[in-house]
């Protein structure tokens, strides 16, 4: 990078970040009043506050390509009305070569916001919930009131409830054979050690079904065998790391999360449409950046007047308020109507890229 990039990089950085600050201060107001309204005995105003404080890095992440959008609108339209991007093009830069220097600047910004997101976000979002539901004296909710089913090739596992990531309540398994069940082992209570499930105030039993004996005459039968045990190890798909992840938001996982988890929703025969929507939205956040601040340059040099800070302001919340706005409705669509993916992730991401693109080569 030459001088003048860094000049430009820091404008952009400066000028993002501001608006981040000021989104993320309206957001933890916002939230911090949500919490008020369930604060008691247990929940008190220190673990609202600090709930409140862990919800920000999520936030931040969430609304960073808007902060960025609305900053390089700010940055470049503050240097366009002291006619300095002027003076940069009577010196020989073009649009193209601004253009390239700013993208510089904010894919690496982008970069480690991304890093961030997916390393910090999730944990601190974690922590929140766990604070919060521990505060409230509730436990994980997985699959509402019927619970949640695991299955693998010779089982089926049915947990009534989750208590804590370690804990579960109200385990049954089915042992199969050939399709039919031989086998079913209940338990009160589970807990994780040592890379196993340790069942508690275990009840197992063993079916036997003896067909038809022509030759013999005899009748078909079930012989049923039943045992009571204090405990029993087991080992399920799930461990305490995938339970806490199930307590996370699809959006907040981390992409080898997500996978991970795709493809256990995929063995199990559950649906993932979700969950691949967020993993593959995740891949096109580049081209999200991309389209945002390609999409800044038709604004900023196709203007032959001067634009107030605030009309900026207003531009850019619109511009990027309207994109969330097309990508969730384009996600939910595909979701809805089983259609791929890798549509809902990518096409709005397309069209903006492809708008700003257009409306750029209106103006060279």
């Amino acid at each position: 990078m030459n001088r003048i990039e860094w000049y430009l990089g820091k404008v952009i950085i400066s000028h993002t970040f501001l608006v981040l600050f000021v989104l993320l201060i309206i957001f933890a107001f916002t939230e911090f009043m949500n919490q008020i309204a369930r604060l008691d005995q247990h929940y008190t105003l220190a673990l609202a506050s600090l709930y409140t404080l862990l919800k920000m890095p999520v936030y931040g992440y969430e609304v960073f390509p808007i902060a960025l959008l609305i900053g390089t609108l700010m940055g470049l339209g503050g240097l366009a009305n002291h006619a300095e991007l002027t003076i940069l093009r009577v010196t020989g830069w073009s649009i193209t070569r601004i253009l390239v220097a700013v993208m510089k600047t904010a894919l690496v910004v982008w970069l480690l916001v991304a890093a961030f997101g997916e390393w910090v976000a999730p944990k601190t979002e974690g922590l929140a919930n766990q604070l919060r539901a521990e505060a409230l004296q509730r436990g994980i909710s997985l699959g509402g009131s019927s619970g949640f089913w695991m299955k693998e090739p010779d089982r089926l596992i049915h947990v009534d409830s989750v208590v804590a990531s370690d804990r579960m309540q109200g385990i049954t398994i089915y042992q199969m054979h050939q399709g039919r069940v031989i086998g079913v082992i209940e338990a009160h209570y589970a807990k994780y050690i040592n890379n196993y499930w340790l069942l508690n105030d275990v009840r197992q039993q063993t079916l036997e079904f003896k067909a038809y004996d022509k030759d013999r005459g005899e009748w078909p039968t079930l012989m049923r065998q039943q045992q009571y045990l204090d405990e029993k190890q087991q080992v399920f798909p799930l461990d305490p790391t995938m339970l806490e992840r199930l307590q996370l938001d699809s959006k907040y996982l981390r992409i080898d999360e997500l996978h991970q988890y795709i493809r256990f929703l995929k063995f199990n025969g559950l649906e993932s449409a979700s969950f691949e929507l967020a993993f593959w939205r995740k891949l096109a956040a580049p081209l999200v950046v991309i389209g945002m601040i390609a999409l800044v340059f038709p604004l900023i040099f196709g203007s032959q007047r001067q634009v107030s800070m605030g009309q900026r302001i207003f531009l850019g919340t619109v511009i990027g308020l309207g994109f969330y706005l097309l990508n969730q409705l384009v996600g939910n669509l595909t979701v809805v109507y089983h259609l791929s993916p890798l549509l809902g992730a990518f096409m709005p991401s397309l069209i903006l890229v492809f708008t700003a693109f257009f409306l750029l080569k209106r103006i060279r």
